[in-house]
């Protein structure tokens, strides 16, 4: 530390000089420089930025299947399992990843934080939307904009205006992840086929989400993104359908919409899928469904003829259903059928809206003894089937039967209509 210095005024220098005078003043100032530096504090550093967040590893193993939980969503509450997951896989993915997203509705706020936070440590990001219809027209670009504004160039984002017709929309709702990190160590072609939109108020409904690591699947589904971000602005009404199928672990994948050559193509995969059954008198279908409309009342014709042969058919759906679908149903009820209908129409009564769509078969498929899942965003509308970018994710003899059986169970125990 500098001592102080005494110094004596300049008014009291009576026989000075001018250049004494001169040189004192010169002193002086050097003195107070001297002092001035001793005390000053060192320049703060420059703020340097804060590395990204590290990846954290996901509690979980796969394959596995979320369900939102009905006795929340019976209360009105939230039920976020399937939301939460996704953002905990995408804060899984390292450095290097790649991460496929192709949705409907978007608006979850913590998701766009996730995304953020991935894109910042060096996840490659590709991200697809819908502004097709005024649905997502109103949803989504919110989310877009923040997603442009947040997200670096290494991202890749597309919106999709699909061209198939005059509604169509890009209504999938799937992410790829090429590698998340697990407790246990490394997972690796990930994917993840839900009902659930990526919006807070799809919490509150009947919701399910499977998760499996299959490289072929992986590889099929990256290939329809491919696809359709070539056609995202034009080119979906040419687009030609495609399936996968893996027969060694009873894994299909089917790729909508049902086009080829610029046109409809084919039979209603729904139909298709039911033929399979191959004893109807020893088979149980449960069906879980959220859309149902008259231009597919065909599925309640086919239900009606298997449930002649003795099929044992149960259904859980929701009153907004077309009225014609409802009625059809109904006279399945009476003829034996077990019929689960949530209130979506009337006030002062509990509602309860399911937005799964799900198939459940027990019984001869294809002449084998099996349990098989159909599920994804498919709903029974004629849009879906012809128009619109949808996935129905097929698994014959998998782990996962049970589960999903359980959960049909518990949705009966809802009070309905």
């Amino acid at each position: 530390m500098l001592k102080p210095v005494r110094l004596p005024l300049i008014g009291s220098l009576t026989k000075t000089s001018p250049m004494q005078h001169l040189r004192l003043l010169f002193f002086y100032a050097f003195i107070l420089l001297i002092a001035a530096c001793g005390s000053a504090k060192d320049d703060p550093e420059t703020p340097q930025p804060e590395e990204p967040a590290a990846a954290k590893p996901v509690t979980a193993s796969f394959p596995e299947v979320l369900f939102t939980d009905p006795d929340q969503l019976a209360r009105g509450a939230s039920s976020t399992q399937i939301l939460d997951r996704l953002i905990a896989l995408i804060d899984a993915s390292p450095k290097g990843a790649t991460v496929h997203l192709s949705i409907y509705l978007f608006d979850y706020a913590q998701l766009v934080e996730a995304l953020d936070r991935a894109d910042a440590r060096g996840v490659k990001l590709h991200l697809m939307l819908d502004l097709s219809r005024d649905e997502s027209q109103k949803c989504n670009p919110y989310t877009i904009n923040q997603l442009k504004t947040k997200l670096s160039d290494n991202a890749v984002l597309v919106t999709v205006d699909s061209d198939a017709g005059s509604i169509a929309i890009n209504h999938n709702k799937f992410v790829l992840f090429s590698k998340v990190l697990t407790g246990s160590g490394e997972a690796t072609n990930l994917v993840l086929q839900t009902s659930h939109n990526f919006i807070l108020s799809g919490s509150r409904k009947v919701q399910d989400a499977v998760f499996l690591t299959h490289q072929g699947l992986y590889d099929a589904y990256l290939g329809y993104w491919q696809d359709m971000a070539q056609r995202a602005q034009q080119g979906m009404k040419a687009y030609n359908y495609k399936e996968y199928h893996d027969p060694a672990t009873g894994i299909s994948a089917y790729f909508l919409p049902k086009r080829r050559g610029g046109a409809t193509f084919g039979e209603d995969s729904i139909i298709e899928l039911l033929e399979k059954i191959t004893d109807p008198s020893a088979a149980v279908i449960r069906i879980g469904m959220s859309d149902w409309t008259s231009t597919r009342i065909n599925i309640v014709e086919k239900l009606d003829e298997l449930l002649e042969k003795g099929a044992t058919v149960e259904l859980v759906v929701k009153s907004s259903i077309s009225e014609d679908v409802l009625a059809g149903l109904r006279n399945l009820e009476e003829k034996g059928a077990y019929l689960k209908v949530y209130n979506m129409t009337e006030s002062g009564k509990l509602q309860m809206n399911i937005h799964a769509k799900f198939i459940l078969v027990e019984g001869s498929w294809e002449g084998q003894a099996s349990n098989v899942i159909i599920t994804g965003s498919h709903n029974f509308t004629l849009n879906a089937l012809r128009n619109n970018n949808e996935t129905i994710l097929l698994l014959k003899d998998h782990a996962l039967y049970s589960t999903y059986t359980s959960y049909f169970e518990k949705l009966k125990t809802i009070p309905g209509l």
